[in-house]
């Protein structure tokens, strides 16, 4: 399975350190979360694995492979996929015609360099038609096949986004907020699909701010705080975590015990997570 690894990247936009030192590993057949206040950094980190943005400094690795200098389209064909925190499809096109952009990233694939991974289905062999209707199934959107992304929810439309990623058949996605617009039961079934997506060899870099989410699907949660990371480990060790419940609160639980009824919104937070775990923001 592939394996993306990110070593001491930095990004630096001027005077300003977007991400510092940041080192993270993300494994095919796993889901890794990566959370964090907002303006944490979190979607810069994204931006530098694809190759939105340069890295001042470090590397990122598929596969044991320096990627950290080629164009994003090129780390697309080398298998990094992502989906966007800001919506993005192309609204002009059809359901189905937009999965069928995602083709188009593997065209110059040459046939002999080897399998694409296989996470939707064991069969090589199939048509670029009966992919997108494989797609089309998987994410229950065959019955607005035909419908212009324009006219569709958000909850749909980030469907859409995720079925044209997975049309490129990456090796490692990632995700940025893609829960987004969903209600609990998309939500719910959403998370099953990355699940099953992981279990047969897919591997996942989420960012996501509904937290049950990540707690359910994730194997480790990495934590950014001022482009750091200040904590790794499975989701019960980083909501445990002292420095992670410090870049939250702005204290430790002890201190906000007790919230009062007048309590903002961060207090709420802060006291759920130093109860349950089940308050982190990203």
């Amino acid at each position: 399975m592939s394996e993306l690894r990110v070593e001491d990247l930095s990004v630096r936009f001027g005077g300003h350190l977007a991400v510092s030192s940041a080192s993270l590993l993300v494994k095919g057949g796993q889901i890794t979360g990566l959370i964090g206040p907002n303006g944490a950094g979190k979607t810069t980190t994204f931006n530098a694995i694809c190759g939105v943005v340069s890295p001042s400094s470090g590397k990122v690795l598929l596969d044991g492979e320096d990627i950290s200098r080629l164009r994003t389209y090129k780390r697309s064909r080398k298998g990094i996929g992502r989906t966007f925190q800001r919506l993005e499809v192309f609204s002009s096109l059809t359901v189905r015609e937009n999965i069928q952009v995602g083709l188009e990233i593997r065209r110059s694939w040459a046939k002999g360099s080897g399998d694409l991974i296989q996470y939707l289905t064991d069969d090589q062999d199939l048509s670029p038609q009966a992919e997108v209707d494989l797609i089309l199934n998987r994410l229950d959107l065959m019955p607005i096949a035909d419908h212009s992304v324009s006219a569709l929810p958000t909850g749909h439309a980030r469907l859409v986004e995720l079925g044209r990623a997975l049309a490129a058949r990456p090796s490692i996605l990632l995700l940025d907020e893609p829960a987004s617009g969903l209600d609990d039961s998309e939500t719910d079934d959403f998370g099953d699909l990355l699940v099953t997506l992981a279990a047969n060899g897919l591997g996942i870099l989420l960012v996501e701010h509904d937290v049950a989410l990540v707690m359910r699907v994730c194997t480790s949660l990495a934590v950014l705080d001022f482009g750091q990371i200040i904590a790794n480990g499975s989701p019960e060790e980083v909501r445990a975590n002292e420095a992670v419940l410090s870049a939250y609160l702005g204290s430790t639980p002890t201190s906000i015990a007790g919230t009062s009824a007048g309590a903002t919104h961060d207090d709420v937070v802060a006291a759920e997570i130093g109860s349950s775990g089940q308050g982190f923001v990203s």
